[in-house]
């Protein structure tokens, strides 16, 4: 037979109040000592309590998730490091305050009555947003607090943001590959992150830096990473270097340049973007500009947690926080000066 509080206030010599008081957060009128709360703690753990986690929700309005929306959603694995890192980082925020997370593919799950605002969740952290009509609708009608990971500041009025400074970070590998004696350059885009606001800022970025450095630069849209590696060799291209989204797509570009007989850096330099750990087992090792994808996560759903106890207790809220990370560049051994010509 299910335990209850009345057994626990029992067994402890103390009321039901005093018992809901320190197990369920409930009755702040509610003085119990340091004490006594101890005892009351451990005759639950005694009596093997389990609070009816429905209940409380219901009677604190909170359901203790948070849901993380990757729209663009690839897959777990060696070859994909953002998710890890980025998951560490909400963990490590949510978990001590006896949060659980859920992963959505999207803001609107089948309509209006599917919206993940509609009280299954007590906030939500978006992750690298498209901005379509629907998605911004739904983000600004949100019923929950909603938080964006690398949106610019104030993408969406009212909503605080997280993300890297992506025209310092441009400017960096640009940089890093003119001091180097590179002159033609492009930035390689994936499908979906072309779609990404990320994405867009990113490339227009990029061309920002090159055309501020005096130099050429390009923008490469690249679907199938193997075959487009190879029809860019055999149209003897004239850039000299590439940039990379993320360290994913870096990769993957060593991977089909060594196929396609690509000596890279000798004949091509290559960076990526979030100097991952990924970057140490790549051959050869990527430079890459450093993203704190972690660090980022942690802050943006701790930040999520005040706006929720804002709401909980009726406190006024925060002002919006929009927080731009600095992103320097880690060099390994994917860059060199450029060659006169491709062989």
């Amino acid at each position: 037979m299910r335990t209850t509080i009345r057994d626990v206030a029992e067994a402890a010599g103390v009321s039901a109040m005093a018992v809901s008081a320190v197990l369920n957060g409930t009755g702040r009128n509610v003085k119990v000592s340091r004490e006594k709360a101890e005892h009351i703690r451990r005759v639950a753990r005694e009596l093997r309590y389990q609070p009816n986690n429905l209940a409380r929700s219901l009677r604190s309005r909170k359901t203790g998730m948070i849901g993380v929306v990757f729209q663009h959603f690839d897959r777990f694995g060696e070859e994909q490091p953002y998710y890890p890192q980025l998951l560490n980082g909400v963990m490590a925020a949510l978990f001590p305050a006896e949060y659980t997370l859920a992963l959505c593919p999207k803001l609107s799950m089948g309509g209006e009555a599917g919206s993940i605002s509609d009280g299954r969740f007590d906030g939500i952290l978006w992750c690298r947003p498209d901005f379509n009509e629907a998605s911004l609708d739904d983000i600004q009608n949100s019923n929950v607090p909603v938080v964006m990971m690398h949106a610019p500041p104030g993408s969406v009025p009212g909503v605080p943001t997280f993300c890297a400074d992506n025209y310092a970070a441009m400017k960096t590998a640009v940089g890093h590959l003119v001091q180097l004696g590179h002159q033609h350059i492009a930035f390689v885009i994936d499908d979906p992150n072309v779609v990404t606001v990320e994405g867009q800022t990113r490339s227009e970025a990029f061309l920002m830096a090159t055309k501020a450095a005096n130099i050429q630069g390009d923008v490469l849209f690249w679907t199938q990473t193997a075959s487009d590696v190879a029809s860019y060799v055999a149209s003897r291209p004239p850039h000299t270097a590439l940039v990379c989204f993320s360290d994913t797509l870096a990769g993957n570009v060593l991977l089909a340049c060594e196929r396609c007989g690509v000596s890279v850096p000798r004949d091509l330099s290559v960076v990526g973007f979030d100097s991952s750990s990924f970057c140490e087992g790549t051959r050869p090792r990527l430079t890459s500009l450093n993203q704190p994808v972690e660090r980022m996560a942690k802050a943006a759903t701790t930040h999520l947690l005040t706006l929720i106890q804002e709401i909980a207790e009726s406190t006024p809220p925060s002002p919006t926080v929009s927080s731009v990370y600095d992103c320097p560049i880690d060099v390994r051994d994917s860059t060199a000066p450029p060659r006169s010509s491709w062989k």
